[in-house]
């Protein structure tokens, strides 16, 4: 595919941050007394708005309380520094945004982290490629798969939706890629699983990031 504008996810697309995300996660429902969420069960949540993630695990008489939980969650995650403390960027993920910068692409982060600690990672990671680093916590984007952010991005700009792919590695993004009306890529190694990306009929599937190199080409 021949392409000008690159949107990612970032959790589970660019770095592997499930190892924090899911202990910051335990340990938010642990300290409230609740039971702690087995990785599988953790992993079924892909994509979700935080707050939707407690609510989906919390009793019935504690799912009033979920954005105290996502407070809670998001001081310990960002706040008190956690983002990094095994999180590590994906094989291959440096070299491929240096070439595609070099080449001349356009390269956004649409992701349902609060921008506020994207800047950070990104930064942490090196990763000067990107025109606009976005995030949905915190904002008033709404979340994938409504396909605001990735609208937002290909507006402001000025790129066609034919010019437009959106990579990323949950169901939700795919859908927000989908319902903006631009090709999408999963990429298999993420927080969702196999499965459940290939029922949203995406235009690729990739088990590597390296093979996006192969994959797109600058229009």
């Amino acid at each position: 595919m021949e392409k000008k504008l690159l949107i990612f996810d970032a959790d589970g697309t660019i770095w592997d941050s499930e190892k924090d995300v899911f202990l910051s996660f335990n340990r938010t429902l642990r300290v409230n007394g609740q039971k702690e969420v087995s990785k599988e069960e953790f992993q079924k949540l892909a994509g979700l708005d935080l707050k939707e993630m407690f609510e989906r695990v919390l009793p019935a008489e504690e799912k009033e309380n979920a954005d105290e939980y996502k407070k809670q969650y998001r001081k310990y995650y960002i706040d008190e520094g956690h983002y990094v403390d095994a999180t590590t960027l994906f094989k291959d993920v440096k070299k491929v945004l240096d070439e595609f910068k070099d080449k001349g692409f356009y390269m956004a982060i649409a992701s349902g982290k609060p921008k506020r600690v994207l800047d950070k990672m990104v930064s942490h990671f090196e990763l000067d490629g990107f025109c606009y680093v976005l995030g949905i916590g915190e904002s008033n984007f709404k979340h994938k798969p409504d396909p605001e952010i990735v609208n937002y991005i290909m507006d402001e700009l000025q790129i066609n939706r034919e010019d437009t792919v959106m990579i990323g590695d949950s169901a939700s993004d795919i859908l927000a890629g989908k319902n903006a009306g631009i090709d999408t890529i999963a990429v298999t190694y993420g927080f969702d699983k196999p499965e459940n990306l290939s029922k949203e009929n995406p235009t690729y599937m990739i088990d590597e990031f390296s093979k996006l190199s192969e994959i797109i080409k600058l229009k």
